[in-house]
């Protein structure tokens, strides 16, 4: 089977198999951006059992950009916890990877303050409560991009293998590149490819930073559903530019990787939105087309078994990221390793304490999932 292979970046670091644990949100680091024993511990756990790579939780690389109390890349303070994290998803000899992000109108107020909340423009979000933020100043979106870069050297400096560049899921490099977010008329925005420079930017500010034999990667989201959104075509030109950086990999985020169904801004898992923009293609072979082996492709959404992983590595993809399957069965690749699928847990346990302590959650890692019901299976 394929996805038991080794697979090869552009940068020459090597996954044994084609398996990742996907970025998941702990909401469970300290104050000051520094990982906690909990969180270490949770992905110690998931990462131990043979993963050809570990994605970390999105770390901040901007005090201002904080959406959730999560670990931080914004300066030297953090290398020595960045480098615990890295240890910890390394577990098992696999490669470990660094994602790294901005908030932008979506960070949070009481994190940030609401006066520092800024944007590409002065545009809400679609989240219910949300504050208008303040568009950025040219010299502020310079900023940003160096910090994305710093971010990128810290996480060289705490020894990762790679990092991921979080544009996906409303973020700010989402923001920018999204109609809905970016109203600007200036070299950041107005037009398709001006709405394209700040993730170009990002990309390339990361490539420099981790240098030629570290591993880049861009997480994506392939078309939003919302009205007014981009489109997967719109996407797909994006791809086509970062896949001239030496970009090591595109990750696509989606829900689900059969339905082609995205996240939506408002996060609201029980109620099905009108996907204006939804593809009658699988984005995933779309986007693997126009990369067209310059770079690889991870797709993620829904994979629970080995033929999940197949399916979508059947569609396009080169490697296939796990998220909600891990952190319902920590032992979940050791389960599809021996063919113990069967065995594989379908939920959280109702008892919320039985969850943290069986599961190896953090305590407000299982507030935070059990706030979005719908997202994750109860048993």
């Amino acid at each position: 089977m394929v996805v038991w292979s080794p697979f090869r970046f552009n940068c020459g670091r090597e996954m044994a198999n084609r398996l990742a644990i996907a970025p998941l949100t702990t909401n469970a680091s300290n104050d000051d951006g520094t990982a906690t024993e909990g969180e270490l511990e949770f992905v110690r756990r998931r990462s131990a059992n043979g993963f050809g790579a570990s994605i970390s939780s999105a770390a901040y690389v901007d005090e201002n950009g904080r959406s959730w109390l999560g670990i931080g890349a914004a300066h030297d303070g953090h290398v020595s916890s960045l480098g615990q994290l890295a240890e910890a998803l390394r577990a098992s000899q696999g490669l470990a990877i660094l994602q790294i992000y901005d908030g932008g109108r979506i960070a949070k107020p009481e994190l940030i303050g609401e006066h520092c909340l800024r944007a590409p423009s002065a545009v809400a979000s679609l989240r219910p409560g949300a504050k208008t933020p303040r568009a950025m100043t040219a010299a502020e979106i310079e900023a940003l991009i160096a910090s994305f870069g710093k971010a990128a050297s810290l996480a060289r400096k705490a020894g990762f293998d790679g990092v991921e560049i979080h544009g996906a899921n409303h973020y700010a490099v989402h923001q920018f590149f999204s109609p809905r977010a970016n109203h600007r008329d200036d070299h950041w925005g107005g037009t398709l490819a001006k709405r394209m420079n700040f993730a170009l930017a990002v990309a390339q500010a990361v490539r420099d930073a981790v240098g030629p034999k570290m591993i880049a990667g861009f997480r994506v989201t392939p078309f939003e559903a919302e009205s007014d959104g981009y489109a997967l075509e719109d996407s797909k030109l994006l791809c086509n530019e970062l896949a001239k950086l030496k970009l090591d990999y595109i990750s696509i985020s989606l829900d689900d990787y059969r339905m082609s169904r995205p996240t939506s801004e408002t996060r609201d898992y029980k109620t099905p939105i009108a996907q204006r923009h939804a593809p009658t293609v699988s984005p995933i072979t779309e986007i693997s087309r126009v990369i067209a082996g310059r770079c690889a492709v991870m797709a993620s959404g829904g994979i629970r078994t080995c033929a999940d992983a197949e399916g979508a590595i059947e569609l396009g993809a080169d490697l296939i990221a796990v998220g909600r399957a891990v952190v319902v069965d920590p032992e979940w690749l050791s389960k599809i390793r021996s063919n113990r699928e069967a065995s594989i847990l379908p939920g959280l346990p109702n008892d919320e304490n039985e969850i943290a302590k069986a599961l190896s959650i953090p305590p407000r890692m299982v507030e935070y999932l059990l706030s979005r019901p719908g997202w994750i299976p109860r048993l």
